[in-house]
């Protein structure tokens, strides 16, 4: 069986793409990966940028790529020179070129992409074919497109013949690509294999895949609501998770059903002013039961910094605390927060932490003591928030994370960087951006640069050429957002390039690394020493 990329397809652009696509997968064998609808761009002739795909790219481990353009309707012909597809219901439509040209395209373009992006020439067989999987066209392709049978599919061919039809190709191609030099390798695949799961990555990152997103978050909240009723009779409780495995967005979720549908007094504290602001922005709930603020802010409405100069009996009290990230608070803060509870019967007492988050070594055996957590904690296992591809990264460089398993949404390899200096980080940095956005066409609100919170102030001396802020962005801000991985904690974004040394921490590396959701470039500064 073909190895599918996407692995699961929430919705297909026609019918005849959903055909092939489900007749790829079972017919061909696992020496091929089958890339659907891939994202590339042309420029009109007004010099203005469009979007056009590639229907399929078919990669053979051991030769090269091959773009599939299809064809559906119930017919299609070249008259006057146009092409033209005909549909069931009368309706037609119609292109300048043939599909076999519009395959050719998309070749000549990833074959261009692959050799700018790695700066290499691409050796190995490349090559188009055209497929139509509802009618019969090999007898009139040579008539009518000037094109051969052997880079031809036709109904005919999907039952059991499809193998067959792609090895021809590869081996038409072969024979006629007078630029093959070498031999294609295992690293020219991932290469070319990785290049097109990037483009996926970035268009996800911009939100191309967003039905497709919203189909997943559905299942995610189905998964999150269950946890939620199984723990709505538990008055204390702990939670543990790593990073992406839904912790915040659970104990927000409590927090909002607590305050608005039971109508009570509720507190969600975390450490992190960011962390507290990103669920202020998200809520959307005018609700004066429920207050969601970070630590420093609830001392500021108390007015006195000092907790061991606080009267207790003066601070208002609360029917229901839920605490996120608790791993941040040191022992002394969680005495203090468990007498912000009403002492009653009805309060309710929730933690959330990750220890292998702890950036700021407390001890918490004692912050949990201190708590009052006397049960055993909850443990949340699944990953949600990152690409397999930059989870397993994540676990491979820190040795962290290992109580929790990958999703099996695939995506690129994170982009590693090892350069010399600061100076050789934010040139890397200031280009990588640059490409983002001008080349790419990302907005700036879904990329964020996180910085190691020791070389940080260090690097944002020298300034980068993009417009930033040390702030949460939202969608149609104007800037990329720069945090210290301090402040990014329990947040995430759909692109994230993490700065950090060579000899950095492990558990603020893991935190760094997590925070990517679609794409990561982890750039390291070598070791000075």
């Amino acid at each position: 069986m073909a190895i599918m990329h996407p692995k699961f397809v929430f919705k297909f652009n026609t019918l005849s793409e959903e055909k092939l696509y489900y007749a790829l997968k079972n017919q061909l064998s696992d020496n091929y990966e089958v890339f659907y609808s891939v994202t590339w761009y042309s420029k009109n002739q007004t010099g203005k940028r469009i979007n056009s795909e590639a229907d399929f790219i078919i990669v053979d481990r051991e030769k090269g790529f091959l773009c599939v353009e299809v064809k559906g309707g119930i017919k299609y012909v070249h008259e006057n020179d146009k092409y033209i597809v005909y549909n069931s219901n009368g309706d037609t439509i119609i292109k300048d070129i043939s599909a076999f040209q519009q395959a050719e395209k998309s070749m000549r373009y990833f074959l261009d992409l692959y050799e700018t992006t790695y700066n290499i020439d691409y050796k190995g067989v490349y090559g188009f074919m055209s497929a139509f999987p509802m009618y019969e066209m090999k007898e009139d392709v040579e008539v009518n497109f000037n094109q051969v049978k052997d880079i031809t599919i036709d109904v005919n061919d999907m039952d059991n013949n499809l193998e067959r039809c792609v090895k021809q190709a590869f081996l038409y191609w072969e024979n006629h690509n007078s630029y093959i030099e070498d031999l294609f390798t295992s690293e020219s695949r991932k290469k070319l294999c990785d290049m097109l799961k990037r483009v996926y990555a970035i268009e996800a990152s911009k939100g191309a895949l967003i039905e497709y997103k919203n189909n997943e978050l559905e299942k995610i909240n189905e998964v999150q609501d269950n946890i939620i009723n199984l723990l709505k009779n538990y008055k204390v409780f702990a939670m543990k998770g790593a990073a992406g495995t839904g912790k915040s967005w659970i104990a927000y979720k409590i927090a909002s059903k607590k305050a608005l549908i039971e109508r009570r007094e509720t507190l969600l504290l975390s450490k992190s002013k960011y962390l507290a602001e990103y669920f202020r922005q998200v809520s959307n709930i005018e609700n004066s039961n429920l207050s969601i603020i970070c630590f420093d802010e609830l001392l500021d409405q108390i007015g006195e910094k000092d907790i061991n100069k606080i009267d207790v009996s003066k601070v208002k009290k609360y029917g229901i605390i839920i605490i996120d990230e608790a791993q941040d608070f040191s022992p002394d803060e969680a005495i203090f927060i468990r007498t912000l509870l009403y002492d009653d019967k009805s309060s309710e007492f929730y933690v959330f932490y990750d220890d292998e988050q702890n950036l700021y070594n407390n001890n918490l055996e004692d912050v949990l003591n201190n708590f009052i957590i006397e049960s055993k904690p909850y443990v949340l296992t699944e990953n949600l928030r990152n690409t397999k591809n930059i989870y397993d990264w994540a676990k491979n460089r820190t040795a962290l994370g290992e109580t929790s398993f990958s999703n099996q949404i695939d995506g690129p390899d994170p982009i590693m960087s090892s350069l010399n200096n600061k100076n050789q980080a934010i040139r890397f940095i200031n280009n990588a951006i640059s490409n983002l956005i001008y080349r790419d066409k990302v907005p700036k609100c879904f990329i964020n640069i996180i910085i190691d919170d020791e070389i940080y102030d260090e690097i944002m001396r020298e300034g980068f050429d993009f417009k930033n802020k040390n702030e949460v962005n939202y969608k149609n801000d104007d800037f990329i957002g720069i945090f210290k991985v301090s402040e990014y904690k329990g947040l995430e974004s759909n692109i994230v390039l993490y700065l950090h040394n060579e000899n950095s921490e492990y558990n603020f590396k893991y935190v760094g690394l997590t925070r990517a959701r679609f794409y990561l470039y982890d750039i390291e500064i070598k070791d000075r020493n």
